[in-house]
């Protein structure tokens, strides 16, 4: 089994308010431009034109002609994902209106994704602490639209994961049985602390409510030993290691080795694999290619794979 637990719904909504949302960071653009040309489907020096130093209604303008252009049917995806050999995708949206303004994308787009797809597409959907609503939203979002879960990103937030403000939107968690994804690395916001991604805040966390299923997104990089502690530590705490490629788990001086020597014997049931696609510079099946060579165990790269998400999310395995 195929298992992405992190990537993106490439509609054309969701190219809106995904990158509204990173011109909303102060200096995101600039810092991401290679990355984020390959995102819009354009050539860096286009990008970094349609970007640097224009007015926010020229970026504005930029952003509406890369979405629209970009936008693609879900079922083209699904497609992508036949084609790479993905038995499903975990898409999701993100939410940081109250500190940068940038409005989120309407859940109601993942709803209709994941209910014409329910076999192939779960979403997560973005939520911000800092609005009254937010664990009411989440109900909704679950036992309304069909939704599976929560993202959250601290950083962004500007608040630590255990900070009181994000209690309601774990218990709430925790009373519909669902998971939580929870920006848990380095950020590249010059403006946001770096602090806001350590993982000592998901210990703390799951301390405190040890029936909450967290995953810790893009695996804790660059504090691994804490990331590999805590998630021995809690047995509900999962590591996801996407948004770095995964041929570097495995280059040595890269940070990632105490995961890749515990994650392959004590802690085997509690990674998962995910993509950040589009963001990667691969496609789908050479990013998963990139996993699968990993030196670990045969059973253990299965479970990377695919069946510890799929326990995680409740699948058939």
């Amino acid at each position: 089994m195929l298992v992405d637990i992190c990537s993106f719904l490439p509609v054309e909504d969701s190219f809106r308010a995904r990158l509204s949302g990173w011109a909303a960071i102060p200096g995101y653009f600039r810092m991401f431009s290679k990355g984020l040309s390959a995102f819009c489907g354009i050539e860096e020096a286009e990008f970094i034109r349609g970007v640097d130093d224009q007015s926010a209604s020229k970026v504005a303008a930029f952003i509406e002609e890369i979405s629209a252009r970009r936008g693609r049917p879900v079922s083209e995806f699904i497609s992508a994902m036949d084609d790479a050999g993905y038995d499903l995708s975990v898409v999701f949206s993100i939410d940081q209106e109250t500190t940068t303004g940038a409005a989120p994308l309407d859940p109601e787009v993942l709803a209709r994704a994941a209910g014409e797809f329910p076999g192939r597409l779960r979403a997560m959907m973005g939520l911000d602490p800092h609005k009254e609503d937010a664990a009411r939203t989440l109900e909704r979002g679950v036992k309304e639209l069909g939704l599976h879960g929560a993202l959250l990103c601290p950083f962004l937030h500007l608040i630590p994961a255990d900070d009181q403000a994000y209690r309601p939107i774990y218990k709430k968690c925790v009373q519909l049985g669902v998971p939580v994804w929870i920006h848990t690395s380095v950020n590249w916001a010059p403006a946001h602390p770096m602090e806001l991604g350590r993982p000592l805040a998901l210990d703390r966390l799951c301390g405190e409510m040890p029936d909450l299923k967290v995953i810790a997104g893009h695996g804790g990089w660059p504090w691994v030993p804490e990331m590999v502690a805590a998630a021995w530590r809690h047995p509900n705490l999962y590591i996801d290691p996407s948004g770095h490629r995964w041929k570097y788990l495995a280059t040595p001086n890269s940070g990632w080795e105490m995961l890749m020597h515990f994650g392959n014997s004590v802690l085997q049931n509690k990674v998962l694999f995910g993509t950040d696609w589009p963001l990667m510079p691969l496609s789908l099946a050479e990013i998963a290619a990139e996993a699968r060579a990993l030196p670990l165990k045969a059973s253990v790269t299965e479970k990377w794979m695919g069946g510890n998400a799929a326990r995680l999310l409740g699948l058939p395995e």
